[in-house]
């Protein structure tokens, strides 16, 4: 099995615990950049199979530096490190976010659902299973592919069950823009999931429509 390469961005302040020999005592690559723009150079010229954002380190949110990585690397997955107590933004282009307090462990177990893989990163909720390395969702038994704005508007909601998502954040998470001047685009993606996942598209259970704001994902009893 090829050894998977991760690049890691974190503060170069000493003092500050890195996650580095967590990362290559379990065996991994890892290429470490205190700098975002060299990190992305580097990424543009030869591609990780994954990107660590350490927010935390750098006493940032992370918001604004993950969407910039999601911006140059999509396809990618990344993981974004946030502080304690912060509370993760589902348009921050992360693929995950992790929030201190937790331990190496943790991020260990994470980054091998992300990775390269026909079964590297799958989520399931109820009788919805999501797996998408290969865009493929499975409900009630029934498979459908997906493209990959399907998809990741499908992670977005699996990974935030009961929780509003609006219009904006969904927009600005799937096709990189702030722009809501029209919604249409969202609105048809939205109704070719319904067919992918509910037993009746025309009256869904699982995505809600939450009218002038945006959509919920809610799980049946």
């Amino acid at each position: 099995m090829a050894i998977a390469n991760i690049i890691l961005i974190e503060s170069s302040r000493t003092s500050v615990p890195s996650f580095a020999p967590a990362l290559e005592k379990k065996g991994y690559s890892v290429d470490i950049f205190h700098k975002l723009d060299k990190a992305l150079r580097a990424a543009s010229k030869s591609p990780p199979d994954i990107v660590v954002l350490d927010a935390a380190s750098m006493r940032t949110s992370g918001t604004r530096m993950s969407r910039a990585v999601r911006a140059r690397l999509d396809g990618l997955p990344i993981i974004l490190v946030s502080p304690q107590g912060s509370r993760p933004d589902p348009g921050n282009g992360a693929s995950m976010t992790l929030v201190h307090p937790f331990t190496p462990r943790k991020l260990l177990n994470r980054i091998a659902r992300l990775l390269p893989g026909d079964e590297s990163y799958v989520v399931e909720i109820g009788p919805i299973r999501l797996n998408l390395a290969q865009r493929k969702v499975f409900s009630y038994g029934v498979e459908a592919r997906l493209t990959p704005k399907e998809a990741k508007l499908l992670e977005m909601f699996i990974l935030n069950p009961g929780r509003l998502l609006t219009r904006k954040a969904l927009i600005r998470e799937v096709w990189f823009t702030d722009y809501t001047g029209d919604t249409r685009t969202l609105d048809v993606h939205m109704s070719w999931l319904r067919r992918a996942i509910e037993p009746d598209p025309n009256h869904p259970i699982f995505l809600k429509t939450i009218r002038g704001m945006g959509y919920r994902f809610d799980l049946p009893d």
